[in-house]
């Protein structure tokens, strides 16, 4: 949810590591050029919270994803996960991104490999883990999403909902603290995305923090703990999903709104 900065009197005098969010943003621009894409975006999610991103095409919502996975450079402003800060001069990238696990919209999965090597492909090179140890984490995952049979096959020889749970089998296998879904359904033929929002809805039920950015309304407010909707690169309305959803605030939500429903 958006942050409200406190008067210092009103600030706990200490935070434990457990109590702080598992993801906050302060002041977070993203420029390409002249253009500005993202224009100061404040703001916190809680450990276990699903937020799910909405907002018309180009509004910022894949940039600011985009942004928390280190993917994109931000112009200025703070990141910080866990508590850590990570958009410090000298942060390593790769030991920050084994902490956020990441599903794009496309699948980005290795077609010369089979199931299990792309699932492993991370394990083994970022945290060098030995072949045996990381396919049996692998097959763990594979396991919990129903892709055992699928193990030894291609990405070539699945269908695209299949393609997509390997892909967010792969970001799990990391053990993230967070995970992010860009608009991780809009690639699949309809009768194929109803796999995939199963296990983004079992997921948030075991309670695993997860960003999402999607243009199913729907999965939103069923699932969603919280609902942002961005315009113009700025956080326009933000609330509890249903209250959100169902009673929309400002003209710009209820219009967007009235052209999705």
């Amino acid at each position: 949810m958006p942050t409200d900065i406190l008067p210092d009197e009103n600030r706990p005098a200490s935070t434990s590591p457990v109590d702080l969010p598992a993801v906050s943003v302060h002041g977070l621009y993203k420029r390409y050029g002249h253009t500005e894409v993202l224009r100061g975006v404040d703001l916190e999610v809680t450990r276990g919270e699903t937020l799910c991103l909405i907002g018309r095409s180009g509004s910022g919502k894949s940039t600011l994803l985009r942004c928390l996975n280190l993917l994109e450079p931000p112009t200025s402003g703070e990141i910080r996960l866990g508590g850590d800060l990570i958009t410090g001069r000298g942060v390593d990238v790769d030991a920050i991104r084994s902490r956020v696990g990441m599903v794009f919209q496309h699948f980005n999965l290795f077609p010369h490999m089979n199931v299990v090597q792309n699932v492993t492909a991370a394990l083994r090179h970022v945290r060098h883990m030995d072949k045996a140890s990381a396919e049996a984490v692998a097959m763990e995952q594979l396991d919990r999403l129903g892709l055992t049979p699928l193990a030894r096959q291609r990405p070539g020889q699945l269908s695209g909902g299949q393609q997509q749970r390997v892909a967010i089998a792969r970001a799990l296998a990391m053990d993230p603290e967070v995970m992010l879904f860009d608009e991780a359904t809009s690639a699949l033929d309809p009768e194929l995305v109803k796999d995939v929002l199963d296990v983004m809805r079992s997921l948030a039920a075991s309670g695993m923090t997860m960003i999402v950015v999607t243009h199913e309304i729907g999965f939103a407010r069923e699932v969603a703990d919280t609902v942002v909707f961005m315009d113009d690169g700025r956080i326009a309305e933000c609330g509890p999903a249903r209250a959100t959803l169902d009673g929309p605030r400002t003209k710009r939500l209820q219009e967007f709104l009235a052209r999705v429903l």
